[in-house]
């Protein structure tokens, strides 16, 4: 981006913008798949507590 001949301002900030946007989307993606190992982790310790408590 320094190469960017920027002709005023507003080139700039749509810019920057965009970058906040992706940087957000990006924050979203990473929370969901780090909220989807939990569930995973959760879900797997109850079905274990579960298969414990049926059989014995």
């Amino acid at each position: 981006m320094a190469d960017q001949n920027w002709g005023d301002d507003t080139e700039y900030h749509r810019a920057v913008g965009r970058a906040w946007v992706m940087v957000a989307v990006a924050s979203c993606c990473s929370v969901m798949a780090v909220g989807f190992v939990v569930l995973a982790v959760f879900g797997v310790g109850v079905f274990v507590a579960l298969v414990n408590a049926l059989g014995g």
